[in-house]
């Protein structure tokens, strides 16, 4: 079995139905890349909550303090898949599908990687 994993950050949308859609971030830059898929979706992210003490780093605030102003983070048109957040048929893995990234993130891959992913969303 896998282990488990508690997520740092959650967001939460507007009720809908009687529910809320939850949004789940590990750190800043995964917190503005939901905020685009959400955007893209026509929700506005309402506010964010902590559940961890790293949470609570991101978010400047505590456990049972709800976060309305999560501070942004600098972004980019993620060059591999020119925004669209799919790469072909699958999900851009520079930009996690959300379309943007954080600049200079591709670096982490190597140019043959890059150039295949490319390729893939070509086809």
């Amino acid at each position: 079995m896998g282990r488990s994993v508690t997520i740092n950050c959650l967001g939460y949308g507007p009720i809908d139905k009687g529910s809320r859609r939850m949004f789940c971030a590990m750190n800043r830059l995964e917190i503005e890349q939901e905020r685009h898929k959400a955007g893209k979706e026509g929700i506005k992210i309402e506010f964010w909550q902590a559940q961890t003490r790293t949470g609570e780093m991101i978010l400047g605030g505590t456990f049972d303090q709800l976060d309305r102003n999560v501070p942004h983070v600098k972004t980019v048109i993620c060059p591999v898949c020119n925004g669209k957040g799919r790469n072909g048929k699958y999900y851009c893995p520079v930009c996690s599908g959300s379309g943007i990234t954080r600049p200079g993130n591709e670096k982490k891959w190597m140019p043959w990687q890059i150039e295949n992913m490319k390729a893939e969303g070509r086809e």
